[in-house]
């Protein structure tokens, strides 16, 4: 399982340094544009009260802009789940199942190796991967803080944003690696994930003014993200919840396959196939 962690993240190297430096460098100059903000407090105060509420309220919920917990949820924290999201969602479907249709994983698991090493080679591989990006990321925004006087924040209080971005992530994360062992290819699992996430992006922002939406919004994973509000403390409950659901995602995509028979080229439409009892795994 080592070699094929080592293996994985050895070819996601430069993702995680396009990614990382590209969100740490915006990460960093957030904090000057926040000082040239204040400083034309009072003209953007006008502005920003022409802007209907509702819109504000779709793109940032309940935030004060010039608050800075407010201002780094708006400009990044509100929409990072969308961007990253598509990230560790491709990643996800293209982990077990896209070696599966090139007719590569047969020759994995003809070597002396299980299917769990594979599967948790891997996973472990693409985690590390999203949470290096996060880490770089973060290192942007701690340089940026320790650069301005103009928040009353400290590093450790930046790490609660990255804690539950993480967390919805991973949720995402879980739901696509789960389904890619249920459609029919990769592709449809990509598609169906990424569909639902920008659902859920959806739903939540149209929540904050449509009180009717509150009941679907509930089954929203977004709902449970807290984003740039996380700077104040985070929400344990809503951090269990996102952490628990992906568990059960994970596990169901784990025992998917381990159970069921190997299929090539995306051919068929539900890949649950069980093998039946006394044949050997493919």
């Amino acid at each position: 399982m080592l070699a094929i962690f080592s293996r994985k993240l050895g070819k996601n190297l430069w993702m995680i340094l396009g990614w990382g430096l590209g969100l740490a460098i915006l990460g960093y100059f957030l904090f000057d544009i926040y000082e040239t903000m204040f400083g034309m407090n009072v003209d953007l105060q006008q502005m920003m009260a022409a802007f209907p509420e509702e819109m504000l309220a779709f793109f940032g919920g309940d935030v004060d802009v010039f608050d800075p917990e407010g201002f780094i949820h708006l400009e990044f924290f509100s929409y990072i789940p969308i961007i990253l999201g598509i990230v560790a969602v491709s990643g996800a479907t293209g982990l077990i199942v896209k070696k599966e249709e090139e007719g590569s994983l047969e020759l994995i698991l003809a070597q002396p190796v299980s299917r769990s090493a594979v599967f948790w080679g891997k996973l472990l591989a693409h985690l590390v991967t999203i949470i290096l990006i996060l880490a770089i990321t973060w290192g942007g925004f701690a340089l940026g803080l320790a650069s301005t006087d103009s928040f009353d924040l400290d590093q450790g209080q930046l790490i609660g944003p990255f804690v539950s971005l993480f967390a919805v992530l991973l949720l995402f994360l879980g739901l696509a690696l789960m389904l890619s062992m249920i459609l029919p290819t990769s592709g449809s699992a990509n598609l169906v994930t990424n569909f639902l996430l920008i659902a859920s992006f959806f739903i939540t922002s149209l929540a904050q003014i449509e009180d009717r939406l509150e009941a679907l919004n509930r089954f929203s994973p977004l709902r449970y993200y807290q984003g740039g509000k996380a700077l104040s403390g985070l929400n344990i409950d809503h951090l269990l919840i996102l952490l628990g659901v992906s568990l059960v995602f994970i596990l169901a995509a784990w025992l998917l396959f381990e159970k069921r028979d190997l299929r090539f080229g995306g051919t068929g439409w539900l890949r649950v196939v069980l093998r039946r009892k006394g044949e050997e795994s493919a």
